[in-house]
């Protein structure tokens, strides 16, 4: 972690656990803020790894509405569907007469 990418931040903290890292900061020969940093990122890659953080692209599912219907694209049909339900000239997928009413 280079030093140029740190921000200051301050946080609040009881005077045992600050002794605590104090202790372990001697012991090992580095710094307060070492100690604290190292924490911090053991913590947050825990928590992701417990919750993983939510990919934005599957908040997507489930836009297109209750009438869409989910395609398996991999039963050898995708092409036949592609060139069934997209225009090749708009890349846009052809609208059904009961869309356009």
């Amino acid at each position: 972690m280079s030093e140029s990418n740190l921000k200051r931040t301050t946080i609040m903290a009881d005077e045992e656990m600050l002794y605590k890292i104090e202790l372990i900061a001697r012991r090992e020969g580095r710094s307060k803020a070492a100690v604290i940093r190292e924490a911090l990122v053991a913590y947050v890659t825990a928590a992701e790894e417990e919750q993983p953080a939510e990919d934005p692209l599957l908040r997507l599912i489930g836009l297109a509405g209750e009438t869409a219907v989910p395609t398996y694209m991999a039963n050898g049909q995708d092409e036949a569907d592609i060139l069934e339900n997209i225009s090749l000239q708009t890349g846009f997928a052809l609208r059904d007469e009961k869309d356009a009413a």
